[in-house]
């Protein structure tokens, strides 16, 4: 009689890595940008917004920057690709951020950017991250796009 290991192992891998709703605080096809909500408490406003991440709409606050954001609504764009060569040698990059396609550097840059400027941040593979933009990039890259100010 055969296993299902095998089974529950691949539907176990291809759930890890991939983003799913269950992990992204997503709310389907959100208008992009910021809007207003009006609130109860007299006539004060506060601003949300929704960022894209991968294929969903993440949802956020006025005031938040773009690090604390993915930090908790989308951790898994934040987390380093497992690496073995990098865990052997202990020589593991940290993730490369670029803005608009400018290198601007590892996560700590994210922590600047104000979430209501940014339109979009995709989280792309170590492979095609190696492929784009060289050898100092086995843990992938972000890539964010931010809003249009012409």
């Amino acid at each position: 009689m055969r296993s299902a290991y095998p089974a529950v192992f691949l539907c176990a891998l291809a759930c890890a890595s991939a983003p799913s709703n269950a992990r992204l605080s997503s709310t389907g096809t959100a208008p992009v940008g910021p809007m207003t909500l009006a609130t109860s408490s007299g006539g004060n406003s506060s601003t949300r917004g929704y960022i894209l991440t991968g294929s969903f709409a993440t949802e956020y606050f006025g005031g938040e920057m773009l690090y604390d954001v993915l930090r908790r609504r989308a951790p898994i764009y934040l987390r380093a690709r497992p690496n073995p060569v990098a865990e052997l040698t202990g020589q593991a990059d940290p993730i490369a951020v670029y803005l608009d396609g400018n290198f601007a550097g590892s996560l700590e840059a994210l922590q600047s950017i104000p979430a209501h400027e940014v339109v979009s941040v995709t989280r792309i593979t170590d492979v095609e991250a190696v492929t784009r933009y060289g050898a100092k990039h086995n843990s992938g890259a972000l890539l964010v796009t931010l809003v249009r100010r012409d």
